[in-house]
């Protein structure tokens, strides 16, 4: 059975804001040039850092959670008749 929620996925886990992905891009980048990985390993973070270019020309970014949201006064207030 398949699930969206799985804990081990790393990439399903981020907050895709464009500072993250940025990020991340280097981070890749920097791994896929370590001499001190294997070729294998290298190339893995090559395909990471070529997926993270995508979702960023793509514009896939979220927007970050802990930005304020627009609230709405009514529905934040419990339900109430006048008399």
């Amino acid at each position: 059975m398949k699930s969206n929620d799985d804990k081990y996925l790393y990439l399903s886990r981020i907050e895709k804001t464009q500072k993250n992905l940025k990020t991340l891009r280097r981070e890749f980048g920097q791994q896929a040039k370590n001499g001190l990985h294997s070729d294998f390993d290298r190339g893995y973070f090559q395909a990471l850092e070529a997926y993270i270019k995508l979702l960023e020309r793509t514009g896939i970014a979220e927007q970050p959670t802990n930005e304020k949201k627009e609230q709405n006064p009514a529905k934040d207030q419990p339900y109430r008749t006048e008399r």
